[in-house]
């Protein structure tokens, strides 16, 4: 481990509170119905300046990833780990509460990108169609179905939204081929996807203008699935909660 990971904090905060760190990041007054912000997050990076937020989603991506296959470009940049607990650590769950701030259906009418939006900022969300039509809430979208679109798309808007949020979908492709054949996915596909998705973010990361923040946020995937490790890394990965890694880019 460098020096530079050493001195890297390691946070917590309930994944609830996502929409309301994203807001007070973006100098916007958080609604008074939704959890508080993850303060320890807001003050480490308020008083830089965020002039826009970058959501990277990963399903099936979690601490347990990162600890094992080691991800060199988000491991030796990331200014902050934030392990986030929640009850639903899955996909659809994941979105559920970063858009509305917990488990209800947009609590006394709050939604994330509307609230963005009606405070004169902008925002973007690109991802697979059918998560779009429930959680977009009408407010600019674009339907995705690969990462290499997702990668490209991404390189468009990044730059020109306050808040953009990109769902990446290969690694869950991955563990869905797995539970459809039962056969195990190599180790090394596996490693060789958490590589090229490395090179891509770190990519996406030198196209940002100063006084960027991204959010790499790992999520458990769309479903429970058994991926039949043994030992002690199958104790680690049962043990892998939601985390967001923050990059903050000068």
């Amino acid at each position: 481990m460098t020096e530079s990971q050493e001195a890297m904090p390691t946070l917590e905060g309930s994944l609830t509170s996502v929409p309301a760190t994203i807001l007070k990041l973006l100098n916007i007054t958080p609604p008074t119905n939704i959890p508080q912000p993850i303060q320890p997050v807001v003050d480490l990076f308020a008083s830089k300046g965020v002039d826009r937020i970058i959501i990277n989603v990963l399903d099936s991506f979690g601490l347990f990833e990162i600890t094992y296959y080691k991800p060199q470009f988000l491991i030796s940049k990331a200014n902050a780990l934030v392990l986030l607990s929640t009850k639903n650590p899955y996909t659809l769950g994941m979105f559920h509460q970063m858009f509305f701030g917990g488990f209800d259906y947009e609590p006394n009418g709050f939604h994330l990108l509307r609230y963005i939006q009606e405070n004169k900022k902008s925002s973007v969300f690109v991802g697979r169609q059918k998560d779009i039509k429930r959680y977009d809430g009408g407010t600019p979208s674009i339907a995705k179905s690969t990462d290499m679109a997702t990668w490209i798309e991404a390189a468009k808007v990044i730059n020109r939204h306050h808040l953009s949020i990109l769902h990446w979908l290969d690694f869950e492709e991955l563990y869905n081929k797995r539970k459809r054949t039962g056969i195990n996915t190599p180790e090394e596909l596996t490693q060789k996807l958490i590589k090229r998705t490395d090179k891509w973010i770190l990519s996406q990361f030198k196209q940002l203008r100063s006084k960027s923040l991204m959010l790499v946020i790992g999520n458990h995937g769309r479903n429970k699935i058994d991926l039949n490790y043994n030992g002690k890394i199958a104790e680690l990965r049962s043990a892998s909660v939601p985390l967001a890694i923050c990059l903050y880019k000068k």
